[in-house]
């Protein structure tokens, strides 16, 4: 049978496509083997092939298909900067001229891309210049999955380490887009792709209760984190203006409903800020506020970099409030910045040109 080529002005992102959801549509639309997306997604994914034809297990007249209908998407590649601490954050160009960001983070025993999910922010958290931009708009799953393949590419050209942990703590609000963010977490997990680890993934939000209920129902597999950063509603309030729709007592109690996986937790990310919620006080009530709850904090010194008026508490403050907790029972760690000298730290990014 002759493939059905389906005619259309302007080709469809591939990359925009889950396994199950591309093999239906090629079932549907264009009369090819639903099979023919397990040939496919190894190609694009593994070996990051751009053109079709190199497809060589796959039939010719389903490359042509392939070829006449659909687009395998790469962002430009605006700027890539190294940092002191070899890590490195990339400013990529989009088709409509938007800029977004992505950053390759160097750690001790790891290296985490951190990706974007939004082209800027509408959450305007006080600590996080991203929210300054304001939302531009929601990033397609091409657009997701694209700085994914793209960075894997500079890491071949430059013969850098490669990453072998995702979070989605870049610009925007992951959990605004969450249909593109589930859509981009089953290609990310997808044994025929990717193949990474619900336990490798993580997705951050500000609280966003109603899209942690769907993001628990869906199939996708991530860990979670909350960007917490107060204790009480007054101050949380006036660093996360979210709180005002989804205040501390609503966000609690859906964590705690939350599906969580045997030996799984949830991140807790609190940015420790001079004077605004650094207290002895903030201490006892993050233990009391996360008892019962399987979870992680992570201590996120307010990077001064990001110039929003605030102050970062002393080492020794920093250090103190790591003993505290652990001291409460809690799992704290502390999340020094990582390249903070190139505007790739937590809360710097801003997509634009140096």
């Amino acid at each position: 049978m002759t493939p059905f080529l389906f005619m259309s002005k302007q080709k469809l992102e591939i990359l925009d496509y889950p396994r199950k959801a591309l093999a239906a549509l090629l079932t549907e639309q264009f009369e090819v083997e639903p099979f023919r997306a397990n040939q496919l997604f190894p190609w694009i994914y593994r070996s990051r092939h751009l053109d079709f034809s190199q497809m060589t297990d796959i039939s010719k007249s389903v490359r042509e298909v392939f070829s006449e209908n659909f687009n395998i998407y790469r962002p430009k590649r605006a700027q890539m900067l190294a940092s002191k601490d070899g890590s490195y954050k990339f400013l990529w160009e989009l088709d409509d001229s938007s800029n977004i960001e992505s950053v390759l983070i160097k750690q001790s025993k790891r290296v985490t891309l951190c990706l974007s999910s939004q082209v800027g922010c509408a959450m305007r958290c006080a600590f996080c210049v991203t929210g300054t931009l304001g939302l531009k708009r929601d990033l397609q799953v091409h657009e997701i999955i694209g700085q994914v393949i793209a960075v894997r590419d500079a890491i071949a050209e430059h013969e850098l380490e490669d990453f072998g942990n995702i979070v989605f703590m870049g610009m925007g609000e992951p959990l605004h887009n969450i249909d593109n963010v589930i859509a981009a977490t089953e290609i990310l997990n997808d044994e025929y792709g990717f193949n990474f680890s619900g336990r490798k993934i993580t997705i951050s939000t500000s609280g966003l209760v109603n899209g942690i209920r769907q993001l628990g129902q869906s199939k996708a597999k991530a860990n979670l984190a909350i960007s917490l950063n107060a204790t009480t509603d007054e101050v949380r309030k006036s660093l996360m203006p979210v709180n005002k729709r989804y205040p501390l007592e609503v966000l609690m109690a859906e964590l705690r409903r939350y599906p969580l996986k045997a030996h799984r937790r949830i991140t807790f990310e609190y940015v420790l800020i001079k004077g605004v919620n650094d207290s002895r006080d903030d201490q006892k009530r993050l233990i009391k506020l996360l008892r019962g709850i399987p979870s992680k904090v992570n201590i996120i010194p307010y990077n001064p970099g990001v110039d929003l008026g605030y102050e970062t508490p002393s080492r020794e403050v920093i250090v103190q409030w790591q003993e505290n907790l652990l001291g409460g029972g809690l799992n704290a760690t502390i999340r020094w910045s990582k390249a903070d000298d190139i505007n790739g730290a937590c809360g710097q990014l801003a997509a634009k040109h140096k």
